[in-house]
């Protein structure tokens, strides 16, 4: 079976219909031995998705920092590998404009998703691609897609950081970018980063998978791990209602943590 077809079957199985919107992390390389193509794979995706949403993060958080401080829409790749920085250039419509954090997007909703995301300091605030869908009707068919990565990449959960205890997860200090926006209009954009504390987020895999929340599958050695994210904002918000430091891996390690 080609990886296009086990993809499909997969994505079925975990309830993604044409109408979804998929969101997508990947680590493309080792699908090379698999004779799988990057840009066969994105047009897998937007057929599955054909009157949905995909969105791939493109993200720029190594490239575009103080010392270099310009994000251009057009111009600033995507350092999350091969598959994003193909469907950034060859299959997105719209992209988010934001230094560290953009999005790229096609389908129903791509504008609706990436247009606000310059409008908070934060990364994956209430108006970062995140909060639209996690506060709309996106959300009750919205999916998570991991190729070969799992939980750890999952930049949605970040969205409940900056909305329980951004004091927590975010830095204090602001940080200026320009942002060139897709018709080389400039933006000034004051940006709170992410801290560095460590974070464990597989830790809500059993508690997804209690609820059905997700659902994981095998191509040779490559894993699959699709998340429904309807359970894991219900999971997640759970978590925080519990403790402040939900995602901090300290905090995953004791039954009842005391930081």
């Amino acid at each position: 079976m080609q990886f296009y077809d086990f993809l499909t079957r997969a994505l079925r199985t975990g309830g993604v219909t044409q109408n979804a919107t998929l969101i997508v992390h990947s680590a493309f390389r080792p699908l090379a031995q698999h004779q799988v193509a990057p840009a066969a794979l994105c047009e897998t995706l937007v057929e599955h998705c054909k009157t949905g949403n995909v969105i791939m993060p493109t993200m720029s958080w190594r490239t575009v920092t103080p010392q270099n401080p310009v994000f251009d829409w057009h111009k600033t790749r995507s350092h999350t590998g091969v598959m994003t920085e193909l469907f950034r250039t060859q299959f997105a419509t719209h992209r988010s404009l934001h230094p560290t954090h953009s999005v790229a997007a096609i389908g129903r909703d791509a504008h609706e998703i990436t247009a606000a995301h310059h409008l908070d300091p934060g990364p994956c605030s209430v108006h970062s691609p995140y909060g639209i869908i996690e506060n709309s009707a996106l959300r009750e068919q919205c999916y998570i897609l991991h190729l070969g990565v799992a939980l750890e990449s999952c930049t949605y959960i970040h969205h409940f950081e900056e909305i329980f205890a951004p004091e927590i997860y975010l830095t204090q200090n602001l940080e200026n970018y320009t942002l060139v926006d897709k018709s080389g209009n400039p933006v000034e954009y004051r940006l709170h980063r992410h801290t560095k504390r460590v974070r464990d987020f597989h830790q809500f895999g059993s508690r997804l998978q209690r609820s059905d929340g997700i659902h994981v599958f095998h191509f040779g050695q490559y894993d699959v791990t699709l998340v429904n994210v309807s359970v894991l904002s219900h999971v997640v918000k759970q978590a925080f209602a519990s403790s402040l430091h939900a995602t901090l891996a300290p905090y995953s390690y004791m039954e009842r943590s005391t930081i």
